[in-house]
């Protein structure tokens, strides 16, 4: 039987699960939920759903339809409530990143899931490229051997303006980095043990605060990242290195390296072969649900993701080392 879904939110992000379920036959669009009539009528259009199953709020269509889950492709700050009602009408919860915008909120919509038998799932899809993929391998399976050290850097010109964490202390936190530090513990395929951050804001970045973001994470491993990020730096540049003990791997484009020292040319890896990264969420989430096989992805695993973010960002206001898993337990109190 097909997963029976409603939409909260068809436009922009929103877009996308409501395409892919036409093309799958183990989801089933039951309802839309937006205050923006373009993005009704797209979706409409999309998916022959009739104008009967559209509504204005997920109350009323939690009151009209019969279903087994929302999608939650909302504003950020709107997720934590969205998230609790629809778990509260007993409904599994696949929402977009960033999971909630604080980790308390998070961790209160993690527990009330499994209060009320129900799974959730943060779409944080930016790591399931193949050459991240195939990356997160070759570090798991210690091909190269042990990870020591690495380095991701990511600056870039916010070309389109101010996004949904303008008036955020730490915009590139909220933005970007819940993806980078989500792609980062993917890669290192190890749990973050402690962090330090630096977020600062060049003088003509048009955000509150935190555009740009200096950090260091320690992994349980014993592994460390370097991290330098921004999205209102004049040149671009994006790299991502990680240290092993017989060479560096680096992904380059679309491709996975290594290089070795005393040997002229580097190595191309070949790729692991992978779906896109949004089917692999759809297809992991339906088994999450049908089969309760958790995913990477699950709330419970992508605490870890939003205490970084957060933390991050305590730990450049405070000026000091934090302890992950301790301030995830005090986050929870």
């Amino acid at each position: 039987m097909a997963t029976r879904l409603i939409h909260l939110g068809v436009g922009g992000r929103g877009k996308w699960p409501v395409n892919l379920v036409t093309q799958r036959d183990d989801y089933e669009s039951v309802a839309f939920v937006d205050v923006n009539e373009e993005n009704m009528t797209a979706a409409m259009e999309v998916s022959g759903l009739p104008e009967s199953k559209c509504f204005r709020t997920l109350e009323q269509a939690l009151n009209n339809v019969e279903a087994d889950a929302v999608v939650v492709i909302t504003p950020p700050d709107l997720h934590a409530d969205q998230c609790l009602e629809a778990i509260r009408a007993g409904k599994h919860v696949l929402v977009e990143k960033p999971f909630t915008k604080s980790l308390a909120t998070a961790i209160q919509v993690v527990e009330e899931a499994e209060k009320h038998g129900v799974k959730v799932g943060v779409s944080q899809n930016a790591k399931y490229n193949a050459p991240t993929v195939t990356l997160r391998r070759l570090i798991q399976e210690e091909v190269y051997g042990k990870a020591n050290f690495g380095q991701l850097t990511k600056l870039s010109w916010r070309s389109k303006g101010v996004h949904h964490s303008g008036q955020d202390d730490h915009s590139y936190l909220w933005e970007r980095g819940i993806h980078d530090f989500d792609t980062m513990r993917f890669a290192f395929a190890d749990t973050p043990k402690k962090m330090w951050g630096n977020s600062f804001n060049p003088s003509w970045s048009p955000y509150k605060g935190g555009a740009g973001v200096h950090a260091w994470i320690e992994f349980e491993g014993g592994a460390t990242c370097n991290y330098l990020c921004c999205f209102e730096a004049h040149k671009n540049e994006s790299s991502f290195r990680i240290d092993v003990e017989e060479g560096t791997l680096y992904i380059s484009g679309k491709g996975v390296f290594l290089s070795r020292r005393k040997v002229d040319e580097d190595e191309a890896i070949p790729l692991d072969e992978c779906p896109d990264s949004t089917t692999v969420i759809m297809n992991e989430f339906s088994k999450y649900i049908n089969d309760d096989v958790e995913p990477e992805f699950a709330g419970k695993n992508n605490l870890t993701t939003v205490a970084l973010v957060e933390g991050l960002g305590v730990s450049s206001d405070e000026g000091r080392i934090i302890d992950v898993k301790e301030f995830i337990a005090q986050a929870g109190e």
